[in-house]
């Protein structure tokens, strides 16, 4: 979305970026953020990725393209009135989704008529009493909106079967954890340092070892 509306904007007050930059810009914010394509892109000359990247690395760490960059999509996000709260909510709505909010499904007891000819020409119809399972889907204008936006897709085969398929759950928790700052890792090291004023001998460097785990 801001990709459509990033022409449009203003540059930054200060000195303009140049021709280049300016297009490597655009296409940055219109590929995915992906710097190696925004810049074979401007560069169609350039072939190898490796060395694409490295330009786009060089090119990404300028001031004056961040900052063009910054204002190129918070103007992108201001024109769709879109806020952080809003896009947290709706993955929210993915991450703690409950399938069974959409989808119900049993066993279900029932009666099957099979017709059984014998000798001499008599019918006779057999019934038997089979467990099938049984799935449903809760229809759209009963669907509770938040689990509604949390389907990609509905879809029926050629023989009936019914498919549904949520958006990714854990892509969506993730997003969310890495935003709230769940995800640190954290390390702990533990060193021992001798000084011996004597050489030891491997016996004794075993033993100063062992005894500092």
């Amino acid at each position: 979305m801001a990709a459509k509306n990033s022409k449009a904007s203003t540059q930054p007050s200060g000195e303009a970026l140049s021709p280049k930059h300016e297009a490597f810009v655009q296409a940055y914010v219109s590929r995915e953020m992906n710097g190696t394509k925004a810049y074979r892109a401007v560069y169609p000359g350039i072939k190898s990725d490796d060395v694409a990247g490295a330009a786009a690395a060089r090119l990404l760490g300028n001031v004056r393209v961040q900052a063009r960059i910054a204002e190129i999509m918070r103007a992108g996000a201001e024109r769709a009135e879109v806020t952080v709260e809003q896009v947290l909510r709706e993955l929210a709505k993915i991450g703690f989704s409950d399938i069974r909010k959409a989808v119900t499904w049993r066993t279900e007891m029932v009666a099957r008529e099979d017709e059984e000819e014998r000798k001499g020409g008599e019918s006779v119809v057999r019934v038997t009493r089979v467990l099938l399972p049984r799935l449903s889907i809760v229809p759209s204008e009963e669907m509770n909106p938040d689990m509604a936006a949390a389907i990609a897709q509905i879809s029926q085969g050629p023989n009936g079967q019914v498919r549904v398929r949520l958006h990714d759950k854990h892509a969506a928790l993730v997003s969310i954890g890495k935003h709230l700052g769940m995800f640190t890792d954290h390390f702990k090291v533990d060193a021992v340092y001798a000084i011996s004023e004597e050489p030891m001998s491997a016996e004794e460097w075993k033993k100063q070892f062992v005894k500092g785990q």
